[in-house]
């Protein structure tokens, strides 16, 4: 289950145990902070966290290249005159 509280590693930690932490993300799928000064600096996350945020990354942009076609085609057609008017999308059906 994934924690409401962030993994947090201090620097000193990450130079003393990086293998360990490195396991512990592994084994959680998760992620954490590394904080210098209580200030968080960078992120370390599990092979297969980076997998899926990438893979969530992919579908979005390839929704927003079919959204974009779809309204490039509507545009197109408009232009064409191809389109319709109405007051109200149950006039349309």
């Amino acid at each position: 289950m994934k924690k409401a509280v962030p993994l947090l590693i201090g620097i000193g930690e990450v130079q003393r145990g990086l293998s360990q932490i490195l396991r512990r993300l592994d084994e959680e799928e998760g992620d954490g902070f590394i904080v210098s000064h209580n200030e968080p600096k960078a992120v370390l996350m599990s092979l297969k966290r980076y997998e899926k945020l990438k893979h969530l990354e992919e579908a979005r942009s390839n929704e927003e290249e079919e959204v974009l076609a779809v309204v490039k085609q509507g545009d197109e057609e408009y232009e064409l005159g191809k389109t319709k008017t109405a007051k109200s999308l149950k006039a349309l059906l």
